[in-house]
């Protein structure tokens, strides 16, 4: 059994089938090269086949994807744990100009979304691979199409 597979063990048995599909497609935002297809089976779950990347960052591991329209946007990415994870927790809760109207956390995650102006933001951060990553998902769009998300936000967040 590869050390993956147990990492990947270890966290289902703890937070259950969520967690799994957010450490999947994180996982494969940061091994897929810019060379395969934005419809490689990581990113099938997720992200909507008519959305582009927008950007990839490789010492962050982000796969940026944009919507047709250019209004919306989702972000996989991975970072190193270089504060405690208290600090990094509050980073990643606390954004400017932001009203949360749902959180949740654990010791070692994160999830918190709300409204930003006229848009609706949605942030998760999990520290994983023995805690040596913090894996992120996040993503906005515009709140007038909340029920047209809807359904791009439940396949998203697991």
């Amino acid at each position: 059994m590869t050390p993956r597979v147990k990492s990947l063990r270890r966290i289902t048995g703890r937070y259950g089938l969520p967690a799994f599909m957010f450490a999947a497609l994180v996982g494969a935002a940061s091994t897929v090269s810019g060379k395969e297809p934005v419809g490689a089976p990581g990113y099938l779950a997720i992200v909507p086949p008519d959305w582009k990347v927008l950007s990839e960052d490789t010492i962050n591991h982000e796969r940026r994807f944009v919507s047709p329209s250019g209004d919306a946007w989702l972000s996989l990415y991975a970072r190193p744990p270089d504060e405690s994870v208290e600090a990094h927790l509050a980073r990643v809760r606390h954004q400017d100009d932001e009203r949360i109207t749902y959180e949740r956390r654990g010791g070692t995650w994160i999830v918190v979304s709300g409204y930003k102006g006229d848009r609706i933001f949605y942030r998760k951060a999990m520290l994983a691979c023995g805690g040596r990553s913090w894996h992120h998902l996040a993503f906005e769009y515009p709140a007038d199409q909340k029920l047209a998300f809807d359904q791009f936000v439940t396949r998203a967040v697991g």
